[in-house]
C-alpha cells in the first residue's frame, strides 16, 4: 500500500498516474531474504518507502529500516529498477534505489518490527518467485556493479 507522508517524493501525474521514488533494502542473511508477504496475493515487498525531498537514496535506507525494524545498518546501493505496473484503476512507475546489506546472527536476533508489521525469511529460490518487483531478484547475491533494470511486472 503507498501512503503519501510528507516530504514524500510521491506524485499524482493525473487521476489515473503515479511516481514515485523509493528507496528498497534487501536484508539478507544465509541465504534467505527478509520480505513481508501478502498472504491474500503471495506477494513479497521488501522493507524500503519513498525517498523525501531532499534525501538521499542511502539516507531514505537507513532511515526506513530504522523505521520498520529498529535496525542501524549501512545498506549499500546496488542497483537501480524503473518498475512499471498496472492495477484496474491506476498505472504506475516507480524509480527504486535497491540497497543491500547482509546481517550478521546478532542483528538478526535483535530485529524488531514497527506496530503492524512482520515478515518472514525466505530462501532466496522461494523469493525470487515472489518478490515484486520481480527484477529485485537479480539483486540477492553480490555483485561487482551497480546494474541498472527495466521492470514491466510481465511474466
Amino acid at each position: 500500500m503507498l501512503v503519501q507522508e510528507p516530504n514524500d517524493l510521491r506524485f499524482q501525474v493525473h487521476p489515473q498516474a503515479k511516481f514515485d521514488v523509493r528507496a528498497a533494502v534487501l536484508l539478507v542473511h544465509a541465504g534467505q531474504l527478509l520480505a513481508t508477504v501478502d498472504s491474500a496475493s503471495g506477494i513479497a515487498l521488501v522493507p524500503g518507502g519513498a525517498v523525501k525531498f531532499g534525501e538521499t537514496a542511502a539516507e531514505a535506507a537507513v532511515r526506513e529500516i530504522r523505521e520498520e525494524l529498529k535496525l542501524n545498518v549501512v545498506p549499500q546501493l546496488v542497483g537501480i529498477v524503473e518498475s512499471f505496473w498496472q492495477q484496474p484503476e491506476r498505472t504506475y512507475q516507480q524509480l527504486i534505489m535497491v540497497h543491500r546489506v547482509t546481517l550478521t546472527d546478532a542483528q538478526k536476533a535483535g530485529l524488531v518490527w514497527q506496530e503492524g508489521l512482520e515478515g518472514e525469511w525466505l530462501p532466496f529460490v522461494k523469493a525470487a518467485r515472489m518478490l515484486q518487483p520481480r527484477s529485485l531478484a537479480q539483486f540477492l547475491t553480490s555483485g561487482d556493479s551497480i546494474r541498472h533494470l527495466v521492470d514491466h511486472h510481465t511474466e
